[in-house]
C-alpha cells in the first residue's frame, strides 16, 4: 500500500511524497519508488488530502503494472517517438507536417512535463494561454476556438498513444475544458455574387479563369483541382474522378497524394458548360503544348498548368485569386469559399443533404450539417413557404356578413 507522507516548504507550500513498495532486489531489500505531488493553488488543504490520496492509488497502480518508470519520459522527448512511430507511418504527409509545427508551441508550454505527471489542469491553462492576445504570430491577436482546438486534438493523439503504448494509465486530454465552437456562416458568395465573378473572369488569362470557373462549378478542394489529370477527365459521360491531390509541405515540397480521406476518392458528373469550359481549355493547352515543343514541362498529364506546363503552386493561385479579389468590389473570399459557394447553391436549389455531401467528398453527412447549419436552415425557412401555392384554394375569401344575415322583420 502507498505511503503518503504530507510536508510544508519554507515558503509554505504544500507538498506530498507518496512511496509505493516495488518488491524486492537481488540483495533481499526491498525497493521503493516515490514521487512528488504538489496541489494546484487555490486547494483547499482538504480537498488536496483526498487528492493526494488519488493520486497516490494512481501512482500505485502504475508500479504494480510496471508502468512507473516508463512514464517518467518527458513530452518532448515522447513527442518525437510519437511522430517517428505514428504520425508519419498513417497520416498524409501535409498533415503530419502541420502536426510538426504545432508541436513546436505545445513542446514549448508542457514538453519538459514527464507524462505521468501532465494532468488535465495542465492542459486547460495551456488552452487558456492560447486563447489570450498575442498568440497569433501574423495577426497579433488571438487564436480562434477552431485552431485551440486543433491544438487539443494533437495533444490529445500523443496521449492516446502513450496510453496505447501502457506508458501512462489513462488521457488527461479526456477531460479537458475546451473554448465553445465559434458558430460562424461558411464564406460564400451568393448566385449574384457568383455571377458576377464568372463575368469578371473574362477579362483575366485563361489559365486563371478556367480554374476559378471550373472551381466553382465543382466544389473541388484546391489541392483536388491542381492534381486534377487529364485521364481522370470523361468528356462523353461529362464526368471527372477524384483519385489524388498537389500539396506543397513544407520540407518536401510538392507532392501527390491520395485525397483527404476514402470518401473524398470520388466520381463526379458535371454540368455541360463546366465541359464546355474544359474543352475550350484544353485546345489552348494543346495549343501551348506545341508552342514549348521539348520545353513543355506537363509530366504528370495534369489538367491545370503553367503557360509551359509547368506545376500551379497552390499557394500562387491563392496569391492571385486574393489579388484579383481585391480588385473587385467582391466580398472579400478565399478559394476554399468557392467551395463553400458550390455548396450554398445546392443546398438553396433544395438538393439532399446526402447528395451535397457525397458531392464535396465528406467523410460524414454530419459534417456537411455543422459547417452550412446557417444555409441550411435559410433554405428550410424558404421549404416553409412551398405550400403557399395552394393558399386560394385553402383560405377562401369570407362572404360579407350582410348576405348571411337573417332579415327579421319588424
Amino acid at each position: 500500500m502507498a505511503s503518503i507522507k504530507k510536508r510544508k516548504n519554507k515558503d509554505g507550500i504544500t507538498s506530498y511524497l507518496i512511496r509505493v513498495s516495488d518488491g524486492y532486489g537481488t540483495d533481499g531489500k526491498q525497493r521503493k519508488l516515490s514521487m512528488k505531488w504538489i496541489p494546484p493553488h487555490g486547494m483547499s488543504e482538504k480537498r488536496a488530502d483526498k487528492e493526494a490520496e488519488k493520486e497516490a492509488l494512481r501512482f500505485e497502480d502504475s508500479v504494480k503494472r510496471g508502468m512507473a518508470t516508463l512514464g517518467n519520459t518527458r513530452i518532448e522527448e515522447f513527442s518525437k517517438i510519437w511522430l517517428a512511430k505514428h504520425v508519419h507511418p498513417n497520416l498524409k504527409r501535409k498533415t503530419a507536417s502541420e502536426y510538426e509545427k504545432r508541436l513546436e508551441r505545445i513542446n514549448q508550454a508542457l514538453g519538459h512535463k514527464k507524462l505521468r505527471d501532465l494532468r488535465t489542469k495542465h492542459l486547460n491553462e495551456f488552452y487558456l494561454n492560447l486563447q489570450e492576445d498575442g498568440m497569433h504570430k501574423r495577426t497579433g491577436g488571438k487564436l480562434s476556438s477552431e485552431t485551440v482546438r486543433t491544438y487539443h486534438r494533437i495533444v490529445s493523439s500523443l496521449l492516446g498513444y502513450a496510453v496505447s503504448e501502457e506508458l501512462i494509465l489513462f488521457n488527461p486530454a479526456q477531460n479537458a475544458t475546451l473554448p465553445r465552437q465559434d458558430k460562424k456562416e461558411a464564406p460564400h458568395l451568393d448566385e449574384t455574387e457568383s455571377r458576377r465573378l464568372l463575368e469578371l473572369l473574362h477579362d483575366e488569362p485563361i489559365k486563371y479563369r478556367t480554374m476559378i470557373t471550373f472551381d466553382l462549378l465543382s466544389g473541388l478542394r484546391r489541392g483536388e483541382l491542381l492534381g486534377l489529370r487529364w485521364q481522370d477527365v470523361d468528356f462523353e459521360s461529362e464526368t471527372i474522378r477524384i483519385v489524388q491531390t498537389l500539396q506543397y509541405v513544407s520540407g518536401h515540397g510538392l507532392i501527390t497524394d491520395t485525397p483527404k480521406n476514402k470518401t473524398s476518392i470520388r466520381e463526379l458528373k458535371l454540368s455541360r458548360t463546366a465541359f464546355v469550359l474544359l474543352r475550350e481549355y484544353k485546345d489552348w493547352q494543346d495549343k501551348q503544348r506545341e508552342i514549348c515543343g521539348d520545353y513543355w514541362k506537363n509530366t504528370g498529364n495534369l489538367v491545370f498548368t503553367g503557360d509551359d506546363g509547368t506545376i500551379v503552386h497552390p499557394d500562387g493561385l491563392t496569391k492571385w485569386f486574393s489579388a484579383f479579389i481585391k480588385r473587385t468590389e467582391l466580398p472579400h473570399v478565399s478559394i476554399h469559399s468557392l467551395r463553400h459557394t458550390y455548396a450554398s447553391l445546392m443546398i438553396a436549389d433544395g438538393t439532399p443533404l446526402v447528395v451535397v455531401s457525397k458531392r464535396l467528398g465528406h467523410a460524414q453527412v454530419s459534417t456537411t450539417a455543422n459547417i452550412y447549419a446557417h444555409m441550411i436552415q435559410s433554405a428550410d425557412e424558404k421549404a416553409s413557404t412551398v405550400t403557399d401555392k395552394f393558399n386560394d384554394s385553402v383560405i377562401r375569401q369570407s362572404k360579407p356578413e350582410q348576405e348571411n344575415a337573417i332579415m327579421i322583420s319588424a
